[in-house]
C-alpha cells in the first residue's frame, strides 16, 4: 500500500514527532525525480518494442511470441515496481534534506553514526553497518548514507565529537566491507545529480548507435535540469520556519488531516509562508517567474498554479462575497471603474488594523482560499490567473467581482501594475 504524505502526517502526530522543515519540500524533488524516470522508462520501452518487433520480423515469429517477448522484458511496470520507486524518491529526498542540515551544523556535531534495525526484517548487509561512527567528511558516508536500498529503514544521526569518543569511533580496520545495492551507493550531497549521470551514460551508449535516441535522451536530460534548478530557486525562496510560521503549519497540517486530503507538503508551505504581510522572498521568485515566462519560471510557476489548486481541496472560499481593506500591494493602484485587473500571484486580502479603503470582492466563490478554516488564521488569498473588475470606486469603497474579460493591467502581489499590451 502506498502512503501517501498525508499519511506520513499523521503517523508523525500520532507518534509526536516533530518534521523537520526538509518534510515540506520532499515532493518536489519527487515530483521532478518521477518524471524524468517515467519518460525514461516510456522511451526504454518504445526502444524494445521496435527492437522486438524488428527480431520478430527476421525471425518469423509469431505475434503470440512477439507479446511474450514485451512481457518478459517487463514493458508494463508493475503496481508494486511504481511503489518501490515512489518510496525510494521519497526517502532520497528526505535523506538529502537530514543531510543538509547535518552539513550545516557539523561545527557542533562533526561525527554521524549509522543506525540500522535489529529486528528479523532487516538486511544482514545493512546490519553490519550498524553503530559505525565516523567523522561527517569522512569517504565512507559518500557511498553508505542511507537508503541503502529499497524500504530501506536505516538512518543516521548526528553526535558532538564527546559522544564520538565517548562511544568510540570506528577505525578503519573495522569498517565492514559491503556492497551497497545496485544504483544506491551515492551520497544524499548528489541527490537529484545520480539520475542526470544516468542520463548521461545512456546519451553516451547511444550517441554511436542510435542519434534520434541520443536526442531524445539529452532532451529529456535538459528538462530534468530545468526542473531541478527551478526546485532549487523555490527552496531558496523558503525562510527558515520562524516560531510563528512552525504555528500556522500545524494549523495547515490540522485541515489538511481534518479533510483528508493529500495535500503535497510543499503546498502546505507555500501557503505558511504567503500567509504573512511580511513575506517577501517566495512572492518576488512567483513574481519574477510570471515576468520571464521561460521554461524554468514555467516550471515554478506551474508548482504554484497545482499547489493553489490542491489547498482549494481543503480550503475553498464558499461565500459570495468577501470583504477587507489591505489587499497586499494594492495601495499603489489608481483604479477606475470599468478596470479590468489580472492577479498573476496567491494576493494575500484581509482586514486590517490600519483602516484604509473598503474593498469589496463579488461573485468570490472559489476563487479564492478562506483563511478563517485554519485555526488562528483570517482573511482570504486570492487564487492566481485571477481578473477583477471595478466596479465602482468612491472616497471609501472599491466593489471587484470576478469576470472573464481579459485584463487590461497585470497586479503582481507585492510589486506594481504592468500595463499589457
Amino acid at each position: 500500500m502506498t502512503v501517501s504524505y498525508t499519511d506520513a502526517l499523521r503517523y508523525a502526530r500520532e507518534k509526536k514527532v516533530v518534521l523537520p522543515e526538509e518534510f515540506y519540500l520532499l515532493d518536489l524533488n519527487a515530483r521532478q525525480y518521477a518524471t524524468t524516470v517515467s519518460k525514461l522508462a516510456s522511451l526504454d520501452q518504445i526502444r524494445t518494442v521496435i527492437n522486438l518487433s524488428n527480431k520478430a520480423i527476421e525471425d518469423g515469429s509469431t505475434f503470440q511470441d512477439f507479446k511474450k517477448a514485451i512481457e518478459e522484458n517487463g514493458i508494463e511496470l508493475s503496481p508494486h515496481h511504481l511503489e518501490n520507486i515512489f518510496r525510494t524518491n521519497i526517502q532520497n529526498a528526505y535523506a538529502h534534506g537530514i543531510w543538509t542540515q547535518q552539513q550545516e551544523n557539523k561545527t557542533n556535531r562533526p561525527y554521524l553514526r549509522y543506525s540500522s534495525l535489529t529486528d528479523s526484517r532487516v538486511r544482514p548487509s545493512h546490519l553490519v553497518l550498524n553503530n559505525i561512527i565516523r567523522h561527517i567528511d569522512d569517504s565512507f558516508w559518500y557511498t553508505y548514507y542511507p537508503p541503502n536500498g529499497y524500504l530501506c529503514r536505516c538512518g543516521v544521526s548526528a553526535l558532538t565529537e564527546a559522544q564520538a569518543k565517548r562511544l568510540g569511533i570506528t577505525p578503519d580496520d573495522k569498517l565492514p566491507v559491503v556492497q551497497p545495492d545496485k544504483g544506491f551507493s551515492t551520497t544524499p550531497a548528489s541527490y537529484g545529480k545520480h539520475l542526470n549521470d544516468v542520463l548521461q551514460e545512456k546519451i553516451d551508449d547511444a550517441i554511436l548507435t542510435d542519434a534520434n535516441l541520443a536526442s531524445e535522451l539529452a532532451k529529456i536530460k535538459d528538462e530534468a535540469i530545468v526542473s531541478q534548478q527551478a526546485n532549487d530557486e523555490i527552496v531558496k525562496a523558503f525562510e527558515p520556519m520562524s516560531e510563528k510560521t512552525k504555528e500556522d503549519t500545524e494549523s495547515i497540517v490540522d485541515r489538511v488531516l481534518e479533510k483528508n486530503k493529500d495535500v503535497e507538503p510543499s503546498a502546505i508551505r507555500m501557503l505558511a509562508e504567503l500567509i504573512h504581510d511580511d513575506e517577501h522572498s517566495l512572492t518576488d521568485l512567483l513574481k519574477s517567474s510570471v515576468v520571464r515566462n521561460d521554461e524554468q519560471s514555467n516550471s515554478i510557476t506551474n508548482w504554484m498554479r497545482r499547489s493553489f489548486q490542491s489547498l482549494l481541496s481543503i480550503a475553498k472560499n464558499l461565500k459570495n462575497k468577501i470583504t477587507g481593506n489591505n489587499l497586499k500591494g494594492f495601495d499603489s493602484l489608481e483604479l477606475k471603474q470599468g478596470n479590468v485587473i489580472g492577479i498573476q500571484t496567491p494576493t494575500l486580502f484581509k482586514t486590517a488594523e490600519k483602516v484604509g479603503k473598503n474593498i469589496i470582492i463579488t461573485d468570490a466563490k472559489g476563487i479564492a482560499l478562506d483563511l478563517t478554516k485554519f485555526n488562528g488564521l483570517d482573511g482570504a488569498l486570492l487564487a492566481p490567473d485571477l481578473n477583477l473588475e471595478v466596479v465602482s470606486v468612491s472616497d471609501s469603497e472599491i466593489v471587484l467581482r470576478k469576470t472573464k474579460e481579459v485584463a487590461t493591467r497585470l497586479f503582481i502581489a507585492n510589486n506594481t501594475l504592468h500595463s499589457t499590451n
